[in-house]
């Protein structure tokens, strides 16, 4: 099975990129899929990542879309599911896929009264309550009422997200996959095995693989192109330069399609990129490293 590759959509370029247009554009450029996250940035220009997926969903008929990742400790688990819920509704039911995560100390907690020291314990509380929430079943709420969502929905692929020990026990226990980020292909090949451990432990099959990259792209090959992006990245997330240069990718297309096809032989069925510099022209980049890692043509979907 090929490795499916998509993009994040421009939740914080606006106005100069709108989601619908960007959608298209994706589409037109032979990528698998769409990918939001999940942000409450105070005073940062951002797009709600669920309502933008919706967005992008309704233009078009045959792209995945998904979240990398979702924080449903940021809200009543009861909202969280009727959303999520919604959205599988009004895709069909087979091209949401859901990554799951706590988020950091930085998410937005004070903003909607949540004590961010909780999050990892909602998080997992939701994760118990929603399979029964989607399947429209009479589910008793901690400390509180029993509530029946409908109409009921199949459960999407949830892929959880995160690298610390807890994250790991929590993809064995819940996820269907686990959504790494920041992390190389020897990384993520290492922590495969410890998940299949772990997911033996609950019976379970070992977890499927997917992974958030950064990508910067550059039409000729530039030797700076990599180290700037690793600087960046390191600064941002406040990691090693050379963690970050292991686990980001830059060059020409055929550059990168190298780099990433590591992630391939590490058992990384889906990669959710983040382009840096102008959107469009990344998402063209990337369309154009889909196809020198898959020749096969995607299916073409009508707008």
């Amino acid at each position: 099975m090929a490795m499916e590759i998509g993009i994040f959509l421009p939740q914080m370029e606006i106005p100069a990129v709108e989601i619908r247009e960007a959608a298209y554009h994706a589409v037109d450029a032979e990528l698998d899929s769409v990918w939001c996250g999940d942000h409450l940035a105070d005073g940062v220009p951002v797009l709600d990542g669920m309502l933008a997926l919706a967005t992008a969903a309704a233009v078009t008929e045959c792209i995945d879309i998904g979240f990398a990742v979702y924080l449903p400790a940021l809200r009543t688990h009861v909202c969280a599911a009727k959303q999520i819920a919604t959205l599988q509704q009004l895709t069909g039911g087979d091209r949401l896929h859901l990554g799951i995560g706590v988020g950091d100390h930085d998410s937005g907690w004070d903003a909607v009264g949540v004590d961010p020291t909780t999050r990892g314990a909602r998080t997992d509380e939701f994760l118990q309550l929603l399979p029964s929430l989607l399947a429209g079943e009479p589910t008793s709420l901690p400390g509180g009422p029993t509530v029946h969502l409908a109409p009921p929905v199949p459960a999407p692929p949830l892929w959880i997200g995160g690298t610390s020990p807890a994250a790991m026990r929590r993809t064995a226990r819940y996820g269907d996959g686990w959504f790494a980020a920041l992390q190389s292909p020897e990384e993520i090949r290492a922590k495969s095995t410890r998940l299949r451990d772990l997911a033996e432990q609950h019976d379970r099959p070992a977890p499927r693989l997917a992974t958030v990259v950064q990508c910067a792209f550059a039409k000729r090959p530039d030797p700076k192109l990599g180290e700037n992006l690793a600087g960046e990245v390191a600064a941002t997330y406040g990691i090693p330069v050379e963690a970050a240069r292991a686990a980001t990718c830059a060059g020409t297309p055929a550059q990168v399609a190298e780099q990433l096809a590591a992630y391939a032989e590490a058992g990384v069925e889906k990669l959710a990129v983040a382009v840096t510099g102008d959107w469009h022209r990344g998402c063209e980049f990337l369309g154009e490293t889909r196809r020198l890692l898959s020749p096969e043509p995607r299916p073409r979907c009508r707008t």
